[in-house]
C-alpha cells in the first residue's frame, strides 16, 4: 500500500511538472533598449557620436570627463536631438519629442570625454485581430 501511494504523489508530480513545461509562459517579445554615445574633444577638434531614432526617447548624461585638473567650466554632456539642445551636468536626463538624430558633444576645457545612455521605449504592442 505503502509503493501504491509513493507511486501516485510521484505521478500528480510528474504531471504538474509536464503540464507546467507545456505552458511555457513567456516574457512579451517587444521590450525596450538601451544604445551608448561616447564623445570626445582633443587637440585636433570635437568628435561627436550621433544616433539615429525613430520616435521618442529618453537619454540621460552618464559621464563627463577631463584631463585637466579641476577645470573650468566642469565637463558636461551637451545633448541635441528633436525637441531639445541643451548641455546637461553628469546624471541629467532629457527628452527628444520624436523621431531624428540625437548627437552628443563634450563641454569644458582641455581633453574630453563623456558618454550618455539613450533609453529606446518598447515598441507599441501589435493591435490583436
Amino acid at each position: 500500500m505503502k509503493r501504491y501511494l509513493i507511486f501516485l504523489l510521484a505521478l500528480a508530480a510528474v504531471s504538474t511538472l509536464t503540464l507546467a513545461y507545456r505552458v511555457e509562459a513567456q516574457r512579451p517579445r517587444n521590450r525596450a533598449k538601451v544604445h551608448s554615445l561616447q564623445a570626445t574633444a582633443d587637440a585636433s577638434g570635437v568628435h561627436p557620436d550621433k544616433f539615429d531614432t525613430t520616435g521618442p526617447v529618453t537619454f540621460t548624461c552618464l559621464n563627463a570627463v577631463s584631463e585637466t585638473p579641476n577645470s573650468r567650466p566642469e565637463p558636461s554632456c551637451h545633448i541635441t536631438a528633436p525637441g531639445f539642445n541643451k548641455t546637461l551636468k553628469k546624471g541629467d536626463s532629457g527628452n527628444a519629442t520624436g523621431a531624428g538624430t540625437v548627437t552628443l558633444i563634450c563641454n569644458g576645457q582641455g581633453n574630453l570625454r563623456c558618454a550618455a545612455r539613450v533609453d529606446i521605449p518598447a515598441a507599441a504592442a501589435a493591435p490583436s485581430t
